[in-house]
C-alpha cells in the first residue's frame, strides 16, 4: 500500500510539473506574440509632428535637419521657416543621435523618393565624432518602421557584441515604450502640443548664471574620431552625392569654456578637413556667435531659449544663402 501511495504521489507530481510546463509555454507564447505585434506595429503610434514618424508624415521634405537634442534646442522651426521661406521643412532629433544613427535614418529615407530631402542639414556635434555608437533614446527605436528596427538591432549587436547587447535589446524590444502605446489617446495629443515640425519651439529653457557658466566642462571622449562614426560620416556623404541631395554640416554653438577645449577643437578640425576635401559646407556655430554670454546657454552643450532664437536668426540667413547657391548649382 505504501508503494501504491508513493506511485500515486509521483504521478501527481509529474502531472503538476507538466501543468506548470504547459503554463510556462503558454505564457511565453503569449508574450512572444505580444512582443512580435509590438515590434511590427508600434511605429504606427509615432508622433506625427516630431521624430522620424513626423518626417514620414510630411507630404514633402524640401529642407530636413537631423541630429540630437543639440539640434532640437538650437533651431526655432517657426522662425527658420519664416526667414528661409521654406515651408516644407522638418527637424528629426533624438537624444544622443550621432552620425551612425543619422546614417541609418537617411538610408531609410533616401530609399523612398517621396521622403528623400532636397536640402539636408546634418548635425556636426564635435564631441559625438569621438564617441562609440550607442542608442540613448528608445523613442528612435519605437518610431522606426520594422525594417529600420532590424537595421538598428544589427548595428547595435555588431558594435557591442551579443554578450553585452542581448539584455539591452530584450529590454528595448519587450519593455520600452509600452506605457506610450497603452496611453496613446492621451499621450499623443500631449506630444503633438510640445513640438512644431520636430522642434521644441514652445518650450522655455532658461539661461545659466555667470558662476555656473565659468565651471562648465566639455563632455568628450578624447580627440580621435571613432572608426564607426567616421564610417557613418563617409556613408552620409556618399548618400548625399548618390541621391543628389545638397548637404551642409552645422555644429551648433557651445559655451566658451567648452568650446576652447583642445579635444573639441581637434574634432572640429577633423570635420573641416573631411568636408573641405569634398567641397561640402561646414558651419562652426561658435564663429561669430556670442559664446561668452551665459544667458544664451542652458548647460554645457545646449542653447537656452534666448540662445536658440539668436542662433536661429543668424543661421536662417546662412541657410537661405546656401540653398540659393545650391539651387543655382543644379540641386
Amino acid at each position: 500500500m505504501l508503494l501504491s501511495q508513493a506511485a500515486k504521489n509521483e504521478s501527481e507530481a509529474r502531472q503538476g510539473w507538466t501543468y506548470l510546463g504547459k503554463m510556462a509555454i503558454a505564457v511565453f507564447a503569449i508574450l512572444t506574440c505580444l512582443a512580435t505585434l509590438k515590434f511590427f506595429t508600434e511605429d504606427k503610434f509615432a508622433p506625427k509632428n516630431s521624430g522620424l514618424g513626423g518626417a514620414l508624415a510630411q507630404p514633402r521634405l524640401d529642407l530636413l535637419l537631423v541630429g540630437s537634442s543639440h539640434s532640437r534646442k538650437s533651431y526655432d522651426m517657426r522662425l527658420l521657416e519664416k526667414q528661409t521661406g521654406v515651408a516644407n521643412s522638418f527637424l528629426i532629433a533624438y537624444d544622443g543621435a550621432e552620425l551612425s544613427t543619422i546614417s541609418q535614418m537617411l538610408d531609410y529615407l533616401v530609399a523612398r523618393p517621396e521622403h528623400c530631402p532636397r536640402y539636408l542639414v546634418v548635425e556636426a556635434y564635435s564631441s559625438f565624432l569621438a564617441r562609440r555608437p550607442d542608442l540613448q533614446d528608445p523613442r528612435y527605436f519605437a518610431d522606426a518602421p520594422p525594417s529600420l528596427k532590424l537595421t538598428i538591432l544589427h548595428s547595435y549587436l555588431a558594435e557591442w557584441g551579443y554578450r553585452s547587447a542581448l539584455l539591452d535589446i530584450f529590454d528595448l524590444v519587450v519593455n520600452r515604450g509600452n506605457e506610450e502605446i497603452i496611453t496613446y489617446p492621451v499621450y499623443a495629443p500631449i506630444m503633438e502640443s510640445r513640438s512644431y515640425k520636430g522642434g521644441r519651439t514652445d518650450f522655455y529653457f532658461p539661461g545659466i548664471s555667470v558662476s555656473e557658466f565659468t565651471v562648465l566642462k566639455a563632455k568628450v571622449n578624447g580627440n580621435v574620431p571613432n572608426p564607426s562614426q567616421l564610417s557613418a560620416f563617409y556613408h552620409i556623404l556618399d548618400l548625399a552625392r548618390t541621391h543628389h541631395i545638397a548637404v551642409i554640416f552645422i555644429d551648433t554653438p557651445l559655451p566658451l569654456p567648452v568650446s576652447v577645449n583642445p579635444d573639441i577643437q581637434a574634432l572640429k578640425n577633423d570635420f573641416k578637413q573631411i568636408l573641405g576635401a569634398r567641397h561640402i559646407s561646414y558651419i562652426d556655430g561658435d564663429q561669430g556667435y556670442p559664446i561668452d554670454e551665459p544667458e544664451l546657454f542652458s548647460d554645457s552643450n545646449h542653447l537656452s531659449s534666448k540662445g536658440r532664437e539668436e542662433f536661429s536668426r543668424r543661421i536662417s540667413i546662412v541657410l537661405k544663402a546656401w540653398m540659393a547657391s545650391e539651387a543655382a548649382a543644379g540641386y
